[in-house]
């Protein structure tokens, strides 16, 4: 069964949130946030309507609340969904006296391109992927008794082949993964 992004978002934020005197607080918040954020996540309310649910919320809800969202996207996510996580860790920042709006707006349009950026070039690399793949079918080769480590020249040049293939496609992944966490932490240590 597919889990929810708003699952997913929550199972997140507990392991963040282990069990530690200190966050022991946090977790409580973070469990009576869980309630009123659920709507959101579940896209049934929109950035003003989570607004108006926090505006006579102490800081520390308004905090765990933006840490929630924050955590809550990464490369999967649409473009839709970022925005939707941006216009709401805004609006919950513009409830804060210290608010500074401008700089999640900043951090969050870095996501989105960056999130796009990504579906972009994946695409790409899956074509080229699936070109290599049909060339070496087309070739006669067969992937599958190459892929099974065939002793035969050829097929021995194409298990190369969709290792190096899949060491691109890895490398790729973990590179924007790097991208991506960086620009949460930044935003993250922005709250705290």
């Amino acid at each position: 069964m597919m889990k929810s992004a708003y699952e997913i978002a929550m199972e997140r934020a507990d392991e963040v949130y282990g069990t530690n005197d200190k966050d022991h607080n946090s977790l409580e918040i973070r469990e009576e946030l869980k309630e009123i954020m659920a709507p959101f996540f579940k896209e049934e309310m929109d950035a003003e309507g989570l607004w108006h649910k926090l505006e006579d919320k102490e800081d520390a809800y308004l905090k765990e609340a933006q840490l929630m969202l924050i955590e809550s996207i990464g490369l999967r996510n649409s473009s839709e969904q970022i925005k939707r996580r941006k216009e709401a860790v805004v609006a919950v920042e513009s409830l804060k006296e210290s608010g500074n709006t401008s700089f999640f707006e900043k951090q969050f349009t870095q996501a989105q391109s960056l999130q796009q950026q990504y579906q972009t070039q994946k695409k790409q690399l899956d074509e080229q992927v699936k070109q290599h793949l049909e060339q070496a079918q087309g070739q006669g080769q067969n992937p599958l008794a190459a892929a099974q480590g065939g002793n035969d020249g050829q097929n021995g040049m194409n298990a190369q082949m969709r290792q190096q293939l899949a060491q691109k496609v890895s490398e790729f992944q973990e590179g924007y993964n790097k991208r991506f966490n960086k620009l949460i932490d930044k935003m993250k240590a922005e709250i705290e």
